[in-house]
């Protein structure tokens, strides 16, 4: 009985598989762009309200009439933003792209699954981008969600990171890429200069070690 069943139980969970595949796919890119125009809009309004107080004073206008702050004062959209809950307790802090590989992920920070599902994640205590230090960055490689690493092997000396925070941009060059085990956590150590070390799992299924690729700011 089981038998007669069997090829059509099986094609119902390949379908079921692929179907969850392709939702966490498009749920990755859904949010992952509305968090890099979440940090977008972000970095907008930083730049206006720097252009405003560099603004030379204008004589004092007249005052204006009074306003009745019950009857005008504009009603808050009703309108949730869709990130609103995933950052929950979190702090978007920049945006990477990394020209070679087509990525371009917003950083939070926090290294948790919730904060690598969507996200790049900043290494807690480490150096901020473009800071003296070790910037330490964690993403995921696999192919479900958050893969913005998948690639991170094909990166060689010399290329490219850049990496935005606020109004500024950081240029990181690929200086070298190695494997380590877990346990050998040098690899977040302090530097004097400023240093960028991405960490992704290697290899691709079994992720047993972790591919570690560095960079320096470019003057």
């Amino acid at each position: 009985m089981i038998r007669k069943y069997l090829p059509r139980i099986l094609i119902f969970l390949g379908i079921v598989i692929m179907g969850t595949a392709v939702y966490l796919e498009i749920s990755t890119e859904y949010y992952q762009k509305k968090l890099v125009e979440e940090y977008d809009r972000y970095v907008s309004e930083i730049a206006m309200q720097e252009g405003e107080n560099e603004e030379p004073s204008q004589p004092a206008a007249e005052t204006p009439p009074e306003i009745n702050s019950e009857e005008e004062k504009p009603q808050e959209a009703a309108e949730v933003n869709p990130v609103d809950k995933y950052l929950e307790g979190k702090e978007l802090s920049g945006i990477i792209e990394i020209p070679k590989l087509g990525v371009k992920a917003a950083i939070l920070e926090g290294t948790d699954d919730r904060a690598l599902k969507y996200t790049v994640g900043h290494y807690p205590g480490t150096a901020n981008p473009g800071e003296k230090g070790n910037c330490v960055l964690l993403g995921h490689r696999n192919y479900v969600y958050g893969h913005y690493f998948r690639k991170l092997n094909e990166l060689e000396a010399g290329d490219r990171v850049i990496i935005r925070r606020g109004t500024d941009t950081f240029t990181y060059t690929v200086t070298e890429s190695f494997v380590v085990e877990p346990e050998e956590v040098w690899v977040l150590d302090p530097a004097e200069d400023a240093v960028l070390t991405m960490i992704t799992c290697t290899p691709v299924p079994t992720y047993t070690h972790r591919l570690i690729v560095r960079g320096v700011i470019s003057e």
